[in-house]
């Protein structure tokens, strides 16, 4: 009775140093998973949840939209685009304004003129145009271009909108790499002290290398699955740099908290033509419709005035200059059909326009809501994970007292058990921040990232 007492003893001491100490310091060492404190918070949802948390989180996800809308060269292009049609709009204005020009020249003859016929010094010319009536030609023509200005802005949203959703989803799926590295950790140090524990018996009892073989083989396998996870995580590191900057990961810290919430769907879904990619092709259609007005004013007679302050004789009689006033009236009779094509293509691109909006109200709508559904069942599964660590981890503690102190469990049933455990963290992780980044999608397309900036 003593014997099994002492060997119950021992076991446990073991056990504290397998599941315990392995739990604290596992990820760690290697500097690219999460902290163990923050692995605990990332276990505990409803603390996680937390409005604390969801402050703090709100907090730090502002500066990162922020940075990576600043750092973003797609955002500044587009922007530049914006800036470029509002140019457009003042060129357009300034065909309603007279045009006024001048001309200075100097002649020199040769030849049998009288020295007072010639010119002594330089004569200058003054000439200006005004449109007078064109049916509405450039009205609908400063129209079209502040239509097009327009959809560049919403074009530089979407922008802003796309970077934000990417550098968010990217530092979601680094804080999951991660975690997952943190995990394949604990899970290589856990039977990593198996095996050494089994080399030191095989060292008393040579018959059980059957089992040190096993439990190598496992190392093996978990160092490879470590490996993949912290390759994982170089990697997403690599494209958040892209995003934000060199040695800005630091950004990513504690912006999860804010993605366990669901959006309004209803909400979200009833605002879906304020949507930047909505607006961008409605402005569109409205710009072809313009150019399309802007065509059928051309069609129609166009009327013009010009004055002009010129010399007589230019070169010959020196002070002498006339002035002159002209209205003209223009209308093409026959142009080859050029108008009449320029007239169907921007009804065509109208067309095209008015369709390409129905077709993203439904995309985004089809992905609202799909996004939703998937991030509800992600959420839903990491809440049955937290459950399931908490039964497996009390398992695999019994487990490893059975099969060291007792002798009433094989060592292929340890591993297995820490490979469970393993597989637990794993979908917890998986489905705690797929669940995130879904919710993630939902925010950016529907504004609501870059309303923080």
């Amino acid at each position: 009775m003593s014997d099994s007492l002492a060997r119950c003893a021992i076991g446990f001491i073991a056990v504290l140093g397998l599941f315990t100490s392995a739990a604290v310091v596992a990820g760690e060492a290697a500097g690219e998973a999460l902290p163990s404190e923050v692995i605990r918070t990332l276990r505990d949802l409803p603390n996680l949840a937390s409005s604390a948390n969801v402050k703090r989180s709100d907090t730090q996800l502002k500066r990162l939209v922020q940075k990576a809308v600043i750092y973003s060269s797609a955002i500044r292009e587009a922007r530049y685009a914006a800036d470029a049609a509002q140019q457009d709009i003042h060129a357009a204005k300034g065909g309603r304004l007279p045009q006024v020009g001048i001309s200075i020249a100097s002649t020199a003859y040769t030849g049998e003129i009288p020295s007072v016929s010639r010119l002594d010094r330089p004569y200058y010319g003054v000439n200006a145009t005004v449109p007078v009536y064109d049916f509405g030609r450039i009205a609908a023509q400063i129209k079209g271009r502040e239509a097009a200005f327009d959809a560049s802005n919403a074009r530089a949203a979407q922008q802003a909108n796309l970077i934000a959703i990417e550098t968010v989803t990217t530092c979601l799926e680094y804080t999951k790499q991660r975690a997952l590295l943190f995990a394949a950790d604990d899970y290589l140090q856990n039977v990593q002290k198996l095996a050494d524990m089994l080399t030191q018996v095989t060292e008393a009892d040579p018959g059980r290398r059957s089992e040190l073989v096993q439990a190598r083989s496992r190392v093996l396998q978990a160092t490879q699955a470590r490996e993949n996870s912290r390759s994982s995580a170089r990697e997403y590191r690599i494209r958040l740099d892209r995003l934000v900057g060199q040695d800005n990961s630091t950004l990513c810290d504690g912006v999860d908290a804010g993605f366990l919430q669901k959006p309004d769907l209803d909400a979200v879904r009833a605002k879906v033509r304020e949507n930047p990619q909505v607006k961008a092709f409605n402005f569109d259609y409205e710009s072809y419709l313009r150019q399309l007005d802007q065509i059928n004013a051309s069609r129609k007679p166009q009327m013009q005035a010009s004055a002009t302050h010129a010399p007589v004789a230019a070169g010959f009689i020196t002070n002498s200059y006339y002035q002159n006033f002209t209205l003209s009236v223009t209308m093409p009779i026959y142009d080859g059909k050029v108008l009449e094509s320029s007239e169907r293509a921007a009804l065509e691109r109208a067309r095209a326009a008015a369709e390409h909006v129905d077709l993203t109200v439904k995309q985004l709508d089809t992905d609202y809501r799909e996004r939703y559904e998937l991030a509800t069942s992600a959420l839903r599964r990491a809440d049955e994970y937290v459950s399931l660590l908490e039964i497996n981890d009390r398992v695999r503690k019994d487990f490893f007292v059975q099969w060291y102190a007792l002798g009433r469990r094989s060592l292929f049933e340890l591993l297995a058990i820490e490979q469970e455990q393993y597989t637990l963290q794993q979908g917890y992780f998986t489905s705690l921040f797929d669940g995130m980044m879904g919710v993630a999608n939902i925010m950016g397309n529907a504004g609501q990232l870059t309303e923080m900036e």
